[in-house]
């Protein structure tokens, strides 16, 4: 048998299975609408606020340190008073106690009956109405690192910010002008906060605010 008579009669076969195939196959179905699943609802954004720390840390440097803590948030008051509503706790170099200075200074305003909230930059305006007795500090971070004052940095730093004290250890000098340079953007300078001062003879840590 040649070649072409194998090709004929595969053909011939195809034609007579095909078309009997072909005619007991089922109707095509248009495919199902797609029904759309409803999404859960997105989870609302949480702002990083914190309310007054209380610890044992916290309570032994409000202990330690009484009439410096009261000094501090006197002048937090005060500048309260002069519509400072949020107030920048800012240091020169990180690991300096901003934010365990910012827990305890919540504690003492609460203790004294003003509503404080505590935030870090990128939740200030996160942290409610402004009113009366509402006190926003702000954990600042770093705003004056070693060198020279970047005014734009400063600028960007402080954004949202009507106040600030700054933070410094005690083996550190303050940054020369960090006052003036706060003043030329519209945030008042409150003073310093000396941390990690260690007196001659005590091994304790004490705060001192500079007014």
């Amino acid at each position: 048998m040649t070649l072409d008579l194998l090709d004929h009669a595969f053909i011939e076969r195809w034609n007579a299975v095909v078309p009997l195939a072909a005619a007991n196959r089922p109707a095509p179905v248009a495919p199902a609408t797609p029904v759309p699943v409803p999404r859960p609802a997105a989870a609302p954004t949480v702002k990083r606020c914190t309310d007054p720390v209380r610890d044992d840390l916290v309570d032994r440097l409000l202990q330690a340190a009484g009439p410096e803590w009261s000094s501090l948030a006197d002048a937090i008051e005060s500048a309260r008073r002069r519509g400072r509503r949020a107030i920048a706790i800012a240091s020169c170099e990180s690991g300096a106690g901003c934010t365990t200075i910012v827990a305890a200074l919540v504690r003492m305003l609460h203790d004294r009956g003003h509503e404080a909230v505590a935030c870090d930059s990128s939740s200030i305006h996160g942290t409610g109405p402004t009113h009366g007795k509402r006190i926003v500090l702000v954990d600042a971070g770093v705003w004056f690192p070693p060198g020279r004052i970047h005014r734009q940095r400063l600028m960007v730093a402080s954004a949202g910010c009507d106040a600030a004290i700054l933070v410094r250890k005690g083996n550190r000098e303050p940054p020369a002008t960090w006052d003036v340079a706060l003043e030329s953007l519209g945030v008042e300078p409150l003073g310093e906060v000396v941390s990690f001062a260690t007196p001659a003879g005590s091994g304790g840590t004490v705060f001192g605010a500079t007014p």
